[in-house]
């Protein structure tokens, strides 16, 4: 039976070192919208994404700005995550986030636009609540 607890400080939070995760946010029409992100992490509660300017994500925040993120574990033995909070949109991100990008993706995100995705914009996720999974596995 898998339990879920509430992490109670930030050492007990999702592993931020991951490469992926996954950003949940609702649809107009109320249905889930979940895809594969690249981000970054100033502190537990400063998570930051770099995306299109027209995606589907932007559009869904600026109607509901309440959003979900997934972390694996990616052998963090406390198992995978989920941080819950509250999205705003930027144009743009404090130098310190850019250089976060690098180090982790070597991809400079913007000024301007990216080759693939176009004019950017950045997401800043204050995460209200974190979930933390099993250890275990799912096998």
């Amino acid at each position: 039976m898998e339990h879920e607890a509430v992490a109670s400080s930030p050492s007990e939070m999702a592993n931020l070192s991951a490469r992926d995760a996954w950003l949940a946010t609702q649809n107009r029409n109320g249905s889930p919208h979940l895809v594969p992100i690249w981000f970054v992490a100033q502190q537990a509660d400063s998570i930051w994404i770099a995306t299109g300017l027209n995606s589907a994500k932007v559009a869904n925040i600026r109607n509901n700005s309440r959003v979900s993120i997934g972390f694996p574990a990616e052998g963090d033995n406390g198992g995978d995550s989920v941080a819950i909070g509250v999205a705003t949109l930027h144009e743009e991100a404090p130098a310190d986030v850019l250089s976060l990008f690098v180090s982790k993706y070597q991809w400079h995100p913007g000024p301007e636009p990216d080759a693939d995705i176009g004019e950017l914009l950045y997401i800043k996720i204050a995460t209200q609540r974190w979930m933390m999974g099993s250890p275990a596995s799912n096998e």
